[in-house]
């Protein structure tokens, strides 16, 4: 996949053989971190779906679901009762698995990623499902059938997927290396915590933004053309992929809804190489903020934004570190007084964007064969848009779930991608 590929590509393997020893320790064993505590409770659920040109039956649903639990362990657990760690939920392949036979492979997975409540109403099953669908009658050289998969945040993140999808095992557990720091360093992490954790919570109970009507886009764009346009700007591909939806979603002169152009501030996740003591525990993404300066044009919003991520933070490990343990007071303050977080805290997000560009999800095995196609993966955000950016074999999905106003604009997005040279196609 190039320079998106590369960025991902580091360390992958000399983590492989420490995530295989952390195999060993049974996930009920395991509470949650306190970034998975906090994902369960906001309800924030991720999806894979995968187009495929054979006719998918039931029996190969099964299948399939049955290798993603085998791959992904974690994906047998839902969270207990206090939402404070794995609870073991065995059971076979089938009873998570749902088919259907369908005409309209889009109105399928449009359906499919709005079923997300589903995965927490059941507790006698784990916080996983599997999708199938069939078309009656398939058009010649479209897609046949589509797998959607869709499982809580806290059990399942971008590297894992991309793992599964190589039919490689995962380990939801993010190894970590000692980090050490002086009495004063621990005793602001500490203090910041204490203090930032009940402003947040105040903050959140004046939130009035509506949270309860956001919808699903996805587009499908070429690889080919992403390097392109990083080529004639002279800018990396990731700089061109923020940039599109944050400059095109909002200020295009031909939105049907265009936003006042002013700084955006955004948050993105990047994979490390390393994790250390001073972050979470369990997953191994880590998300970063930047505030990206007005511009009156593309081509001056997306030099912006490379400027800003080519000055990522130096000092990300302690800002990780600060982000932790406010997730830490919150999580004991829910304990003491949870009749504070029935508000709007778990959709409070205070940020314009938040963006996610996965590890390249490249098929491998048994997968190779089946999924040739696009692969589609998004998040359920509550309180604010987002997308999530996918790298497989020849394009990239952009998966969005965003606020009536931005939805609005999706056709006028897909229009102003062509216009920039990108060959694209609207999903949903």
């Amino acid at each position: 996949m190039g320079a998106v590929a590369g960025e991902y590509a580091v360390g992958a393997r000399r983590n492989e053989n420490n995530a295989l020893k952390q195999a060993a320790i049974p996930l009920h064993e395991q509470k949650f971190s306190h970034l998975q505590w906090y994902l369960h409770h906001a309800e924030n659920t991720v999806h894979l779906a995968a187009e495929s040109d054979e006719a998918l039956s039931e029996n190969d649903l099964h299948e399939i679901a049955g290798w993603f639990m085998k791959l992904a362990p974690q994906l047998h657990y839902r969270a207990d009762g206090a939402g404070e760690g794995h609870l073991p939920s065995p059971v076979n392949p089938a009873a998570i698995c749902h088919y259907e036979k369908v005409d309209n492979l889009q109105q399928a997975l449009e359906w499919a990623v709005k079923n997300h409540p589903a995965i927490y109403a059941d507790p006698s099953r784990p916080n996983f499902r599997a999708y199938g669908f069939c078309l009656r009658k398939a058009k010649k050289g479209a897609p046949r059938s589509l797998y959607v998969c869709c499982s809580s945040h806290a059990l399942m993140e971008g590297s894992e997927s991309a793992r599964i999808m190589r039919m490689r095992p995962t380990v939801h557990h993010a190894e970590r290396a000692p980090a050490k720091l002086g009495l004063l360093q621990n005793a602001m992490i500490m203090a910041a915590g204490l203090v930032l954790a009940p402003l947040h919570l105040i903050a959140s109970a004046f939130d009035r933004r509506d949270v309860t009507h956001g919808n699903w886009a996805v587009i499908d764009i070429s690889r080919k053309s992403i390097k392109q346009l990083a080529r004639r700007h002279g800018v990396r591909q990731r700089s061109v992929l923020f940039s599109l939806p944050l400059y095109g979603l909002h200020f295009e002169e031909s939105l049907p809804n265009p936003a006042k152009k002013k700084p955006q501030l955004i948050s993105y996740s990047t994979l490390p190489d390393t994790k250390t003591t001073l972050e979470d525990a369990a997953l191994n993404l880590r998300m970063q903020v930047g505030r990206i300066p007005s511009a009156e044009s593309f081509e001056a919003h997306l030099k912006a934004i490379d400027t800003v991520l080519n000055k990522e933070d130096t000092t990300e490990i302690y800002s990780q570190a600060f982000y932790n343990a406010i997730l830490g007071v919150h999580r004991v303050l829910h304990r003491l007084f949870p009749v504070f977080y029935r508000g709007r805290f778990f959709t409070y997000v205070p940020y314009d964007f938040v963006l996610s560009l996965l590890p390249p999800h490249i098929t491998g095995g048994w997968f190779r064969k089946l999924f040739r196609r696009s692969i589609f993966c998004g998040s359920y955000t509550p309180g604010t848009n987002s997308c999530v950016f996918v790298p497989y074999l020849g394009g990239f999905s952009l998966n969005f779930y965003a606020d009536p106003k931005i939805h609005a604009n999706m056709d006028a997005f897909t229009a102003f991608l062509k216009q920039q040279g990108i060959d694209c196609r609207r999903v949903i």
